[in-house]
């Protein structure tokens, strides 16, 4: 009935694949447990191994690195049960009704995105308050909010997708790094007419990264954006109007002329990275370091 896939890289996965056993045993529902290891280092490597042994559960450590959407799209092909579930590997269940709220709402093509949840309390390393801050303010949204919202913007850490779907609309292979392939994915499923459905079924999301990671990840992001934009979805208007980012920056550079953005970045980001990495790191300046950095792509 149901095929987990959980892609790890060098990340500790045996308390969430113990989770989701529990769940599913009390469900008693046929299932599996996909681990796929993308070349992580051999200590996690070795302390993964573990989870081999239980029932239900397929580790598989790959001998290439495939990035983000080629393992998602391989554990889905590999996947023996129509209902796919993709959860990142640093992740914990919050809710005892996890499993069981997915398949209540389980509904024939359509795609359910369970959300986001952070912990409570700030973390005790100030280098990942930059990390929590954004998590907190902009991920953390109730499943009411993010269908008001609607569009094609779906999460690849926590969503349900049948396999026969899944078979059809994919992640696309040409995003190598970091970011967005997501987003690229829920504009090919509404291209194609198939529902998007949000509930409320959040997972907490643990792997927080230090300020400096999560800079070079969002730079990242945005370059996968940039591609997206301009080469791979050239003249579909349809979805730099519909991605708050890029209508965001499509407004502004009509006021403000890209030079003086480029010329802003290169005198400023670095005072900016410096106030990201510090105690007290805002939102605005956050979105300005991305507006600008995003006019330096080319």
């Amino acid at each position: 009935m149901l095929s987990i896939n959980i892609p790890v890289y060098s990340i500790e996965v045996d308390s969430l694949v113990l989770q989701l056993i529990e769940q599913a045993n009390n469900l008693g529902v046929l299932f599996e447990i996909r681990v796929y290891d993308d070349c992580s280092k051999d200590a996690f490597k070795t302390k993964n191994r573990k989870i081999s042994e239980y029932p239900n559960v397929v580790y598989l450590e790959l001998e290439n690195n495939l990035g983000r959407a080629t393992i998602r799209n391989k554990m889905g092909f590999d996947s023996k049960f129509n209902l796919l579930l993709f959860i990142d590997a640093d992740s914990k269940l919050i809710n005892n009704n996890y499993l069981e709220t997915f398949l209540n709402n389980a509904r024939a093509s359509v795609v359910l995105c369970g959300g986001t949840a952070y912990q409570k309390d700030k973390p005790e390393q100030p280098e990942k308050l930059l990390r929590w801050v954004y998590g907190k303010n902009r991920e953390a949204v109730s499943a009411e909010i993010r269908n008001r919202k609607k569009g094609f913007i779906i999460t690849s850490n926590n969503f349900v997708i049948e396999k026969s779907v899944f078979e059809n609309i994919h992640f696309r292979e040409d995003i190598k790094n970091y970011g967005h392939e997501d987003t690229l994915l829920g504009y090919d499923l509404q291209k194609s007419k198939v529902e998007v459905l949000h509930v409320n079924n959040p997972v907490e999301h643990t792997g927080l990264e230090d300020a400096k990671q999560f800079v070079q990840k969002t730079k990242m992001a945005l370059e996968n954006l940039f591609l997206i934009k301009n080469k791979l979805l050239q003249n579909e208007s349809d979805f730099s109007e519909q991605v708050n980012f890029l209508n965001r920056y499509s407004e502004i550079s009509k006021y403000i002329p890209t030079v003086f953005l480029q010329m802003f970045y290169k005198i400023c980001h670095s005072g900016i990275e410096k106030h990201l990495l510090g105690k007290n790191p805002s939102l605005f300046w956050f979105d300005v370091y991305k507006l600008v950095y995003y006019s330096t792509l080319k």
